[in-house]
């Protein structure tokens, strides 16, 4: 008879266990994460009382966004470890995703109030931001992380070597990201990496993420390229500071794979954040934010822990190779018009799903596709079946697709006549590709930026009149455009014309306005003010004044206190 420990599993078993959980692990770090799922599921067969392979199932699924199965799986967690952080963690996000945000809110409340981590403060953050418009308190829940996490870091960084002082010198950018490959940074950023001019910049960028085909594309532009996925923090951040690198931009913000804590260890004496993280970053070594007076109008300063530096345009945007257009609306072969929304599930409140109920009861032929990033059918249908129905939606009328591959979700324009945007929270690149695709979108303004970032691309490429200022003036706008398929057929070729003459897609502009940025705030910080924020200014007084070509030499300096 074999022995037992006193919870009465094997030892065999239980060292099988213990194995099946090690490979689990392995597997999730690796992203496998069917294969996660199979170790995690063996260990609960050893042992279903294992709150620790609860937690680990949970994990997989909401890696897999698979929130439907996340919930009891970390609720068992919790219920046989109450008050575990980590489950209760991943169980606020899991929750928030599938509509029941006050549950959530409450839970990552309570995790923070009894210390946490800075993921789960972070968490908090974002939740919060996402559930409250104030733009005030949004600012506050971020500092709340900054000042425990990123500050305390900051108040003990090392001064900086001595710098050339010659204003006109070659400026070395180091850009800091894990999502250089099929991910929507890389359709802002490739054209710039394409487009810097040598003589002017030396780019370096350090690399976190996963490689792809996207990968090797952009790794050819760039002539100092590092993998940095073995480097801790201060590894990392020495290693920033050993290349010299004079301007730091961070394209992640509080995004998956940042690496802000570096940041916040003062890695370049000029550090910006762009494109990843439409919210303030909270943060004190932060200098600046690149963005734009559509992004940010005036009077927006206040609302973000970053000075706020404007470009013309704040991006470019580089179109997926494989994008066929579709030249017809498929309502004309259909017979019936089909409405999308491309955004995830997260974005898509229940106020969300009232409005567009109302579109469906207005319009009886019309269908609806609600495209969310839970990566199986299954996973899709249980994150908004439920919430459809209580919406009052006609169930025969309207099918949920999970995540699509890039190729295939740029076919969407074949199957769809009118893409849907989501309000409070809007899309951003999901909005450039549906244009591209050649669908009229319909969206709502708003104040923040990150919530307006569809309404602002529409206005900026020509269509303000597709953006609406309150509900009613949504559905009013859907249905004009389902009663006038003559206007579909036209903008199935304007709309990719217009994007194309647009700014977003003038590369070389939008490159060349990025370098005179990173020399303006190169200027700011050897003149130790902030006299330039924004792109339109002039330098040569600038230049005078520092002796340009002189080539000499910055006395070393402190890092700004915090």
């Amino acid at each position: 008879m074999a022995e037992t420990d006193n919870q009465g599993v094997a030892l065999g078993s239980g060292t099988q266990l213990l194995l099946e959980l090690v490979n689990g692990e392995q597997c999730l770090a690796a992203n496998n994460l069917p294969g996660a799922l199979k170790h995690f599921t063996t260990a609960l067969a050893l042992d279903p009382r294992r709150p620790d392979a609860w937690l680990l199932t949970g994990r997989t699924f909401l890696k897999m966004e698979n929130w439907a199965n996340a919930i009891p799986a970390l609720e068992t967690a919790l219920t046989l470890q109450p008050q575990m952080a980590d489950a209760q963690h991943g169980l606020s996000l899991a929750l928030f995703n599938v509509g029941r945000r006050e549950e959530a809110l409450a839970l990552i409340d309570s995790v923070c109030q009894r210390g946490g981590n800075s993921a789960m403060w972070v968490m908090r953050a974002f939740l919060h931001s996402q559930a409250d418009r104030d733009p005030v308190r949004t600012l506050q829940a971020y500092q709340d992380w900054g000042r425990r996490f990123a500050d305390p870091l900051t108040r003990k960084a090392a001064p900086f070597p001595r710098l050339d002082r010659d204003p006109r010198r070659k400026l070395r950018i180091g850009y800091v990201t894990a999502d250089f490959r099929e991910h929507s940074i890389a359709f802002f950023m490739l054209p710039v990496l394409r487009h810097h001019d040598p003589e002017a910049v030396e780019v370096h960028v350090y690399s976190g993420g996963h490689r792809d085909a996207i990968t090797d594309t952009l790794q050819a532009c760039v002539p100092h390229w590092h993998d940095i996925h073995a480097l801790n923090d201060d590894a990392l951040h020495q290693l920033i500071r050993s290349h010299g690198i004079d301007v730091l931009v961070d394209l992640a913000g509080h995004t998956a794979g940042n690496r802000l804590l570096v940041f916040a260890r003062r890695a370049a004496p000029v550090q910006i954040t762009w494109l990843g993280f439409m919210l303030p970053l909270g943060m004190k070594a932060m200098d600046y934010r690149l963005t734009d007076i559509g992004m940010t109008p005036p009077g927006q300063e206040p609302h973000y822990s970053e000075r706020l530096f404007r470009l013309a345009c704040m991006a470019s945007y580089a179109p997926p190779t494989y994008a066929p257009l579709c030249e017809e609306p498929p309502m004309l072969r259909n017979g019936h018009p089909t409405l999308i929304s491309l955004n995830n599930s997260a974005k898509v409140t229940d106020a969300m799903l009232g409005v567009w109920a109302r579109i469906l009861q207005a319009r009886a032929d019309a269908r609806l596709i609600i495209m969310v990033k839970e990566r199986t059918a299954d996973a899709a249908q249980a994150a908004m079946q439920s919430r459809v129905e209580a919406a009052g939606m006609p169930l025969d009328r309207v099918f949920v697709l999970h995540q699509q591959p890039l190729n295939q979700f740029m076919e969407l324009g074949h199957i769809a006549d009118l893409a849907l945007d989501t309000a409070p929270i809007s899309g951003g690149t999901t909005t450039l590709h549906a244009l591209w695709m050649g669908l009229p979108i319909v969206a709502m303004d708003a104040e923040r930026g990150v919530d307006a970032s569809t309404a602002r691309t529409l206005q900026g490429v020509g269509y303000a009149d597709w953006v609406a200022t309150d509900e009613d003036g949504y559905v009013a706008r859907a249905l004009a455009f389902l009663d006038d398929p003559g206007t579909l057929v036209r903008l199935r070729h304007e709309t990719r014309q217009r994007l194309s003459a647009c700014p977003l897609m003038d590369y070389a502009s939008r490159t060349a306005e990025l370098e005179k940025a990173f020399r303006l705030m190169w200027l700011n910080h050897l003149e130790g003010r902030d006299r330039f924020l924004d792109v339109f200014a002039d330098p040569g007084p600038a230049f005078e004044r520092l002796g340009a070509g002189t080539g000499g030499q910055e006395r070393a300096h402190a890092a700004p206190s915090a």
